[in-house]
Order: C-alpha cells, then structure tokens, then sequence
C-alpha cells in the first residue's frame, strides 16, 4: 500500500484498508479491599496446562486449609499513574469473586484481594509488598505500572520468594536472567513493543519521526528500543513525569514536519503530548501511544487527535470470550468504571494466579511461579498466556486499534469501543 492510501485511511473511519495498513507486524491509600468472584473461559486446571510445574510443593501458606488465599495488589491509587490502578484492581477483584463463586481454589479455599496504595512511589511499593506478604499472608502480588517500581519490586519478589505479576512496567532491565517470580501480563517488554511498532510501519516509507519518552525507567528502555528498532533515524525528546503537564516545549524540539509521533514511552505523558503537537500545527500521519486506559485517553485527547491515534493492547476485545466476560462485569453492577482492554489486565491476572495455585496444588508462593512458568492459560489474550523461564510473555499477539466512541457490544450504556487495524503475529519472548 502507498503512503498516501495509508494516509487515506489513518484519516478516514472505514476499514477497507485495514490489512494493508499494518501489513507483516511481528515481532485510598494503603486501604484494603476484599472481594469474593472465576474466569469464565478459565474451564478447568488440567485444561489450561500444557506441561507440569516440576518444583511444586504441597506446602500450605496464607493461613489454615480453610482461611482465603491472599492476593495483594500494589496499585498506584494516587500519583500519575493513578487512570492506571481503578480498572486493573477491578478486572482482578471480578476475576476473584466469579472464581469463588464457583468454588474457589484448592477444594473450597477463597481467593482475596488486598489492596495497597504505592503512590508510584518505589520505597512505598517495597513497604507494601513486604507488609502484604509479611502480615497478610499474600501468596502473590500485581499492579506496578511505573518501571521504576517494577524495578523496584522485582528485588522484594526475589527477597520474599513470591510471584509479582506486572501490569505495565516494561522496562527491559526489570526481568534478568535470574528472574524467577516476575511475569508481565498487559505489556511487552520495550524492546518487543517497539520493535512491533517499527516492523507494523516499516513499509509506510516515514523518514520524519519524533519520538517524546519520559525520564524514568521505561522511557529511557523505549528511547534504546527506537533506536535498535527502527531503521530511520528518530528524532528523540526527553521529557519529564508529572507533576509537569505542559509538554509544548518539548513538542517544539521535534521537527514541524514529523509524518509520525511515537508518545508510547512517556505513559502519563500520552495525551499531553499528542494534544500539545496538534496545538502547535503538526500534522503526523500517526501517533503512536503507550498502552494506555482507554477511559483515560478518550478522556483526555482532543477530538482532533482521536481519529490519528494508535491504541497498541494485550487483551483481544474482539473475541466472543472478552465480550462475555464483559457483559457480566456490566451485569454484577459493583463496579463504576467499563470494562476494557486495561480491565482486562486484572481479570487476566486473576486468572493466571489461580491456575497457578490449582497446578501447585499448593498456596505456596515458590509452588506457584514455578506452576505459572509451566502453565499455558487460555484467557482473554488471542493466544493462551504462556511465559519463558524467566518470565517474559511468550507467543503473544499485540492489536493495533482505533478509538471509538461508540457502546460496545456488551454494554449500551457505554462510552467507548475499538476498530482493529491490526494485529501482530505471534511475538516470541525476549531472552534476557
């Protein structure tokens, strides 16, 4: 396809192009919250298992055989992060009370979510997670979104000995080849999710590209990402994390005639971004986003914005399954916010901790991250989730989407759904 067709449609609202488009992409603070929910494509343990766990034990933590199993979620509630914490705490307390609706774990055992605000904040996180696990009995802990937390976090997993299941946090350096108890769920590492970006645009014949990555952890992996990861040389920006919200003067180091922006390595920073390049006259083809909330971004981009966007996601909201799971979220009416490709993040790792305790046959932690290296998890992904040794996802396939504000299927009271452009081959895990 010619740039100028891709131009035709980037700007358009049909889906006659699509294929052609993204042709050969490969690649409260510190409160507690309980919850009692299973995952209705979770079908049984020895369904979702492609192998053994090898290692597991049959030891017995989190309390006596009848007490609930803990699962403690270190969400950033407050900080800039924060968009980030409300729907992926919701998807994994859903994906909680509908598996102990339907019997729980290990013969009867409850899950049970607590919930801890780090305030992005590293230092708070560590004390998080060592309170969870050492006072609450936590089995295993999600949440970061910050890299510098992941990072962070990844040494109290290896301290402890329990699992921590990150729903963002794609630095490259937070997984090494001593990881044992890191798994990602909702984002690739930054040097597979540029690298499907380069590859979804290769042929798109840009030699004008601008890039704004923030001054943390996963900006800086993105910034090394681009530079391996694309053949054209991409004018990089380095801008600063909230509390600056005004990123005009870092828009204006990029040159007046970008054809693409890629704002996917300032997280916080995405609308800001791309509203201030349109304030200032720029006309890419293409911006490309972090994996971002979709209420957060339909929220904060400008109109004007929404139609060149690239909303780059995990989860498959375009199977039958994502659409169920969807629906009786809307139905169980104890949530506020719509279900979608980020809520999706906490049903999914709801879902993989459970596995992982029935294939342990045990509430041990060292039980359970060896189980989920083992397991293959058929959820709300295209493909099962499956992990390599070190915890990196493995085989997963990454959609490039368009917003719209449209109800979705499952929902008519909705605000917003997807139009897929694109979705990746089969992406193979990095090896650290």
């Amino acid at each position: 396809m010619s740039r100028i067709s891709r131009r035709a449609f980037l700007r358009s609202s049909g889906t006659a192009a699509t294929i052609g488009l993204l042709a050969g992409c490969t690649g409260g603070g510190g409160g507690t919250e309980t919850a009692t929910q299973t995952a209705t494509k979770t079908a049984t343990p020895t369904e979702q298992m492609t192998t053994t766990s090898g290692g597991a034990t049959t030891t017995t933590a989190g309390g006596g055989s009848s007490e609930p199993i803990v699962i403690g979620a270190l969400e950033p509630i407050s900080g800039p992060f924060a968009p980030w914490s409300t729907v992926h705490r919701d998807g994994l307390m859903f994906a909680v009370s509908q598996i102990n609706d339907n019997g729980g774990v290990l013969g009867g055992r409850d899950l049970k979510v607590e919930v801890a605000d780090t305030g992005a904040d590293p230092s708070k996180a560590d004390s998080a997670f060592r309170r969870l696990v050492e006072q609450n009995n936590a089995v295993a802990t999600t949440g970061s979104v910050s890299s510098d937390v992941g990072l962070r976090v990844a040494q109290t997993a290896a301290d402890l000995k329990v699992p921590h299941f990150l729903q963002m946090a794609g630095s490259d350096q937070i997984i090494t080849k001593s990881t044992q108890y890191m798994f990602r769920v909702g984002l690739l590492p930054a040097v597979k999710y540029i690298q499907a970006q380069a590859s979804a645009f290769a042929d798109a014949g840009y030699t004008k590209i601008g890039a704004v990555v923030a001054d943390y952890a996963w900006g800086h992996s993105c910034a090394d990402a681009i530079k391996k990861g694309f053949s054209q040389d991409v004018q990089i920006v380095v801008a600063p994390v909230p509390p600056s919200t005004d990123f005009t003067p870092y828009v204006r180091k990029l040159s007046p005639d970008i054809e693409m922006l890629i704002a996917s390595g300032h997280p916080p920073g995405t609308p800001g971004i791309a509203n201030a390049a349109i304030d200032l006259g720029y006309s890419p083809d293409v911006i490309t986003g972090s994996s971002a909330p979709p209420q957060l971004l339909f929220s904060a981009l400008k109109d004007a914005v929404i139609p060149k966007f690239v909303h780059i996601h995990n989860s498959d909201p375009y199977e039958q399954a994502f659409t169920d799971v969807g629906g009786a979220f809307d139905k169980s009416g104890q949530h506020n916010t719509e279900f979608n490709t980020h809520t999706a993040y906490g049903y999914v790792t709801g879902q993989l901790i459970a596995a992982g305790i029935e294939k342990a046959g045990s509430a041990d932690p060292t039980a359970i991250a060896n189980a989920v290296r083992a397991n293959k998890v058929d959820t709300l992904f295209a493909n099962p989730v499956q992990y390599n040794q070190y915890g990196e996802l493995d085989q997963t396939i990454v959609f490039f989407s368009r917003l719209k504000k449209e109800a979705p299927p499952f929902d008519s009271s909705g605000q917003y759904w997807y139009e897929k452009l694109h979705q990746s081959d089969p992406i193979p895990a990095r090896v650290p």
